[in-house]
């Protein structure tokens, strides 16, 4: 089952691609050369490898509390796990190393109230500044970088307990931090580039201090680092630029004169062929425009991509830059290499005088780029009436004998006129003035036959389809060549008031494509619940109460209902209604051959991935809604009375989907309702899983008891032999531990008498298993309630008093001891005792001690020596410092812990003593249990010849450094 998810009529938020020309190929001059991915290492020989964060509308990246052009001074590193990243800034030097770290932080540190940031009130325009500060500043230590490559990153902070996105807000270069969702301050995302060392190195050069300063209008040091330090006025950076081009950029006229003084090439281009006049151009420094072209600028040089100084201009609308070039006879109609040109990028920004300036000087507003796109196409994505009256009546748009229609009816190769377009984005005064004094043609389209209304309602423009209903006198109810209308189009994009208005319009409600979808298929996919609302009563209209529910449950050809398409999208408002209005919550979909055919095609063509939305016949609402975990929608259809147990073509049961998404809370629903709790799956890698034992594993404790309530099998066992009792004692999940053993006490199956000691292929019972982890309660669990074999023994002999034992378990020790027919002297394959691997614990534990108290008395000689030192008057600060650090001996709190467990150990051998442990057993080796307690001696020298390799290798490393 497919379900609707775009309108024919799609609304490309840019439907030329020149909307941000001029940004994309601006004069780039502040852009880095991106580095090879930090495979080269970085200047620094250690540390995570150092990027840019940079905004790709005009390549400043960010430096803190601002965007700067991209230099040394804007190298990040992080430093962290995901959302508690910190963001460090790269030291330039040693010297310029802050020993808590300089960080990218949030400028306060107060909790935020989540509600307070919605809605329209003041609170939901809240921003707060973004600075560099110490990384120990609490702003600093809740940092996230979402996103990739394509979409762009974007950096959140989280300290406040609300999501803050880094926001540049529009016309300025400042860092601000804004609720992820506002729509106020929307996210800024930014691009993430690697530098490596060679980068670094070419940043960090002296010709990069000289182009710095010329792009921070520095006068003062350019013209020292020009006359004192003899640096060559042309020199260039890691991106080919020279000083000129980013002080044009920037705007510092007085700079560009001293470096035109100096002999600066007025020419130079960077290394994607940008000028200093392109840069001045796009920028609007009108007053350097005028030097660069009286210096001998070339007026219409090319940069790589083919745009000239005039094009750049143009995208930004830029009149008196324009005037200045045109004078110098630049070409109006020059042209990007993707055949954008600069009448077009100026008419999609609806820069008036810009337009008027180009066709002035001849540009043609006929030129199309290799989309058939023409100006007056871009005009109309922008919606400036002012620039579609300039094209329309403009000497070339006319040159065709003065009938504007022709020119105003133009059709793209993709599909788009003018007015289809000023449709498309709602722009009622540009359809109005096409319409009324433009001459369009409401008829003229692609011949798919999607007309400017489709596209209007699709966005929901109820203004734009008033004008072309009363202007343009087109067919409410006319069709495209897949059988769709506007209303259709509307109920698709999830435009309920546009559905409305073309329902009070005459809109046919009962509609049914070529694919068989109907608008109430298409707006339940949606979840629009007022379309839905308004489109039920039309249909009460013109159908009797059988035929609207006939017409509810009509499926489309992919075999999808109105309620399953509802439910797929996680929609419960609109599956409510459906219910309520009679739809069939047990509906299985099968699509019609005719359409599979039709699928067959589209994904042979590629216009289709089969693997992002496969079909699959015999599904149920309950089976989608499951396999996207719209858990609301799944208990709706539930109460209903859905069948949870029904399989599709492939055998799959909504709680096998469930599982397979990872929904608990759906997959408990689901076996409550009365799934079974058995239902085996296999996953990707074509391994089998069972849910009870899964569950048990991620520890999940409530499913899995949901699972035993309901039926599961607790003996099941896997490949290794392990059983669910097992692995519930081993992860020490009492509750279920309880479970599985009161459903064996109470039903046990037949064959599984001794399943309370079933062990694993290594010979583990979970009597051994609970006690080795030294979970106490599961351990009396099985030795009451199960009747454990307190003997029970894996391959290695090991039983379950000796596990405890090696692991210093004293309470599980006392309740195995406890427990009648014990043997405390049971040897594993080595021989070894119970007892002697407590003595063996409890040696190492005083070893342990051992250690630590030489800490100790280590440390206070070091504090005596710097008292001494303080007393004696020769004492620096430093040493002054380090004494008052040695007045108390900070162990983090190890002392009292090994004390702790020396005194457990040491119980746990008086323990066994007491309970009868032969003290004169002997292992394999001929050792009896206290020759594997402490020997003060023996541990003492093996300690003294440590510490004298330790003072080996300390004289070494302070001979030779490099040794270490």
């Amino acid at each position: 089952m497919r379900i609707p998810t775009v309108p024919i009529a799609v609304v490309i938020a840019v439907v030329v691609a020149v909307a941000t020309a001029a940004k994309s190929d601006r004069a780039d001059a502040n852009k880095q050369q991106q580095g090879g991915g930090g495979g080269d290492g970085v200047a620094k020989a250690q540390g995570p490898p150092p990027f840019f964060l940079q905004d790709s509308s005009d390549s400043l990246c960010l430096a803190g509390e601002d965007f700067r052009r991209c230099s040394v001074d804007t190298l990040f590193f992080v430093v962290g796990s995901p959302g508690s990243y910190r963001i460090h800034k790269r030291p330039q030097d040693d010297a310029d190393v802050d020993p808590d770290g300089t960080c990218v932080s949030k400028k306060g540190c107060d909790k935020i109230d989540p509600a307070s940031t919605k809605g329209d009130g003041a609170n939901a325009a809240y921003a707060t500044d973004v600075k560099l500060a110490k990384c120990t500043h609490c702003g600093a230590k809740s940092w996230n970088i979402h996103g990739d490559s394509t979409t762009g990153y974007v950096l959140t902070e989280s300290s406040s307990g609300t999501q803050l996105c880094l926001v540049r807000p529009r016309g300025t270069k400042s860092a601000r931090l804004a609720p992820c969702d506002s729509s106020e301050h929307p996210y800024t995302p930014l691009q993430l580039q690697f530098a490596s060392a060679s980068d670094i190195e070419a940043m960090s050069s002296p010709g990069a201090r000289l182009i710095g300063a010329a792009s921070d209008g520095d006068r003062k040091l350019v013209q020292r680092l020009l006359k004192e330090e003899k640096m060559d006025v042309n020199v260039r950076d890691w991106d080919e630029l020279t000083p000129i081009i980013p002080a044009a950029s920037a705007g510092h006229l007085d700079v560009v004169k001293l470096l035109l003084k100096e002999g600066a090439d007025v020419n130079a281009k960077d290394k994607d062929g940008i000028t200093a006049l392109m840069e001045a151009s796009i920028m609007g420094h009108a007053k350097i425009v005028d030097l660069l072209l009286k210096e001998g600028a070339e007026v219409d040089a090319p940069a790589n991509s083919g745009v000239t100084a005039l094009w750049l201009a143009a995208g930004e609308g830029r009149s008196d830059v324009m005037r200045s070039l045109l004078r110098k006879d630049a070409d109006a109609n020059n042209a990007r290499s993707d055949g954008i040109s600069a009448l077009m990028t100026a008419s999609v920004g609806g820069h008036v005088e810009a337009v008027k300036l180009l066709l002035e000087n001849g540009a043609d507003a006929r030129f199309a780029d290799g989309e058939g796109v023409t100006p007056l196409m871009n005009a109309a994505e922008n919606g400036t009436t002012a620039v579609l009256r300039l094209l329309v009546e403009s000497k070339s748009a006319r040159a065709d004998g003065g009938d504007k229609g022709k020119y105003v009816d133009v059709v793209s190769r993709t599909g788009f006129t003018a007015l289809i377009i000023a449709s498309a984005h709602g722009h009622a005064s540009a359809i109005e003035y096409l319409l009324k004094d433009g001459g369009a043609d409401v008829n003229a389209m692609h011949e798919t036959r999607v007309t400017p209304l489709m596209y209007a309602a699709a966005s929901g423009h109820v203004d734009a389809m008033r004008l072309l209903l009363d202007v343009g006198k087109v067919d409410v109810n006319e069709l495209h060549t897949n059988g769709g209308s506007a209303l259709l189009e509307a109920a698709t994009g999830g435009a309920g008031e546009a559905m409305k208005f073309l329902l009070e319009r005459g809109a046919k409600p009962d509609l049914v494509d070529l694919d068989g979808v109907t608008p109430l298929h298409a707006v339940t996919s949606k979840g629009d619940y007022n379309g839905t609302v308004a489109l039920l009563e039309s249909l009460r209209k013109i159908m009797s109460k059988e035929e609207l529910v006939a017409h509810i449950n009509l499926p489309s050809h992919s075999g999808g209902t109105a309620v399953m398409f509802a439910a797929a999208g996680g929609h419960p408002k609109c599956t409510k209604l459906m219910i309520d209005e009679g739809a069939d919550v047990n509906a299985v979909a099968v699509a019609t051959p005719e359409y599979l055919e039709k699928l067959a095609k589209m994904i042979e063509d590629g216009t289709v991935d089969p693997n992002e939305d496969p079909h699959v016949d015999g599904v149920t609402g309950v089976h989608v809604a499951a396999e996207e975990g719209h858990l609301e929608c799944v208990n709706l259809l539930i109460e209903a009375g859905a069948d949870v147990t029904v399989l599709d073509e492939e055998e799959r049961t909504p709680l096998l989907l469930a599982v397979k998404g990872n929904y608990g809370e759906v997959a408990s629903a689901l076996v409550r309702a009365g799934a079974d709790p058995n239902t085996p799956y296999v996953d990707e890698e074509g391994e089998s899983h069972n849910l009870l034992m899964d569950s048990i594993i991620v520890e999940n404790a409530d499913f899995a008891l949901l699972l035993i309530e309901h039926g599961a099998d607790v003996y099941y066992m896997d490949d290794h032999k392990v059983t669910t009792l097992l692995q519930a004692s081993h992860r020490g999940i009492a509750n279920v531990t309880e479970a599985l053993l009161n459903r064996h006490a109470s039903s046990p199956k037949a064959g599984e008498e001794n399943w309370v000691d079933s062990a694993s292929d290594e010979g583990v019972t979970p009597l051994l298993a609970a006690s080795s982890e030294g979970h106490v309660a599961i351990v009396k669990m099985l030795l009451s309630t199960g009747g454990a074999d307190v003997n029970a023994k894996d391959k290695e002999g090991t039983n379950s008093l000796m596990a405890a034992s090696a692991r210093g378990h004293l309470e599980v020790i006392q309740l195995l001891i406890a427990t009648e027919g014990i043997d405390v002297n049971s040897q594993n394959v080595d021989g070894h005792t119970a007892l002697m691997f407590a003595y063996n614990g409890k040696n190492q534990v005083e070893t342990l001690w051992e250690r630590y108290s030489q800490f100790v008395s280590d440390a206070k000689l070091e504090k005596s020596a710097a008292g001494a030192a303080i007393g004696a008057g020769d004492a620096t600060k430093g040493d002054v410092a380090d004494a008052k650090k040695q007045e108390l001996i900070d162990d983090g709190g190890t002392g009292p812990l090994i004390q702790e467990a020396l005194k457990n150990h040491t119980m746990l051998v008086d323990l066994l003593l007491k309970a009868g442990a032969n003290t004169a057993l002997k292992d394999k080796e001929g050792h009896v249990a206290k020759d594997f307690d402490f020997q003060p001696d023996a541990d003492g020298e093996l300690l003294e010849r440590e510490e004298k390799a330790e003072r080996k290798r300390d004289e070494i490393v302070t001979a030779d450094p490099s040794a270490g």
